[in-house]
């Protein structure tokens, strides 16, 4: 009889240690599942940003407008500096100068701390 005892006993452990073991395999599938399902959302919401959101240049150039900025001029500021500053990658910047001085309606290239200037 103690040997059948013995043989119960441990069966039953191993069923109740099986039981655990199993818990936590589903504790820790419901995590991972629940970090998938998070980083999913996460690449929809920025995609849907992404795609909603735009860039406003892009979006200007295909209405077929153009986006414009204005600076204000502070002291030290010349036509160079800014139109070296704004210009677009490879544009000319004394071709950039002449389009921010024929906008503004410019005489020459003698700017005034506070006058604002609309780029193009």
């Amino acid at each position: 009889m103690y040997m059948n005892e013995q043989l119960i006993r441990n069966s039953v452990v191993s069923v109740k240690g099986n039981h655990i073991k199993q818990k936590r395999r589903f504790r820790r599938a419901t995590r991972m599942l629940g970090l998938l399902t998070i980083a999913i959302l996460i690449l929809i919401v920025s995609i849907c940003v992404s795609l909603i959101g735009g860039d406003s240049d892009v979006f200007a150039a295909a209405n077929g407008s153009h986006m414009k900025h204005s600076v204000e001029i502070t002291k030290g500021d010349t036509l160079w500096s800014i139109a070296n500053h704004y210009a677009g990658k490879g544009q000319n910047v004394r071709e950039y100068m002449n389009e921010v001085k024929q906008i503004n309606d410019l005489k020459s290239n003698v700017l005034q701390v506070g006058q604002v200037l609309i780029l193009p």
